[in-house]
């Protein structure tokens, strides 16, 4: 990708600004097709981490439960 970029940028200093632009839309291609299989990802691990962490106490909880003063 940073390669793609570099020579997206030095073509346009070239000055084939035609090429640049669509050199910048297989860059925007690229970029967003990566974005998109992490965003896949990351709703599949959300959905097979749901119920492992369902009923777990929140970090306030966790905090409260932490700072609570102890009977003596």
């Amino acid at each position: 990708m940073e390669m793609l970029h570099r020579f997206r940028h030095e073509i346009a200093e070239r000055g084939d600004q035609r090429l640049a632009l669509l050199l910048a839309g297989v860059e925007l291609y690229a970029t967003l097709g990566r974005e998109f299989e992490l965003l896949e990802i990351m709703r599949s691990f959300a959905h097979e981490i749901h119920e492992a962490v369902q009923g777990t106490p929140t970090a306030k909880e966790l905090e409260e439960m932490f700072n609570r003063e102890l009977p003596e």
